[in-house]
């Protein structure tokens, strides 16, 4: 036994054996660092990809909110100009255009759902207010229009309850995203 460590002790002595084991060392960390570099460039390309998600989500949050004060100032000029028969109250807001919300919206309620499954009720109770709120707005609109007696303090209670309702929560649903965000960064990168 003791020959054969010899031998293989007397190939370490031969300057082709000591360049072949460098270069399988050399190979082996190679090797090792590419494999960390993957990763680490996979969970940053998967992290800018969900960056990208939930800037998109939270930019629906922010047109949601400024829809939801179209609303209120539509509200609160609709009953000064029927409180005062000499006013002309004309939507230079364009109120009821909801295009922009609109706009993408399916994908948006795909990203909620693939990506941040837990948000999707929450995102769904912002819908609804939402709509209950466009349809106060509209009936308001129509009743006016159509000269029909309105009772303005249930009106404002009505819509005030909807409004408070929604409050804030588009504001917590983005801070959740950012929340998840810091947490997958914090967890991958």
């Amino acid at each position: 036994m003791a020959t054969i460590t010899q031998e293989i002790l007397s190939l370490f002595y031969k300057p082709e054996y000591i360049a072949l084991l460098v270069s399988v060392l050399a190979i082996t960390v190679n090797v090792y660092i590419s494999c960390r570099n993957r990763k680490y460039a996979l969970a940053k390309e998967e992290y800018f990809k969900l960056q990208q998600i939930v800037e998109k989500i939270i930019s629906k949050l922010l047109i949601l909110e400024k829809q939801r004060l179209k609303l209120i100032h539509f509200f609160e000029l609709s009953f000064k100009a029927d409180q005062n028969k000499n006013m002309l109250f004309v939507d230079a807001n364009d109120t009821f255009n909801k295009a922009d919300f609109e706009k993408e919206g399916e994908e948006v309620a795909a990203f909620i759902g693939i990506y941040f499954e837990d948000l999707a009720d929450e995102w769904n109770f912002c819908l609804n207010k939402m709509s209950d709120l466009f349809t106060q707005v509209f009936m308001l609109r129509n009743h006016i229009d159509i000269g029909k007696a309105i009772d303005w303090k249930k009106e404002a209670d009505d819509f005030n309850k909807t409004s408070t309702e929604l409050g804030i929560k588009p504001k917590e649903i983005s801070e959740k995203l950012k929340k998840k965000l810091d947490e997958f960064k914090e967890k991958n990168l």
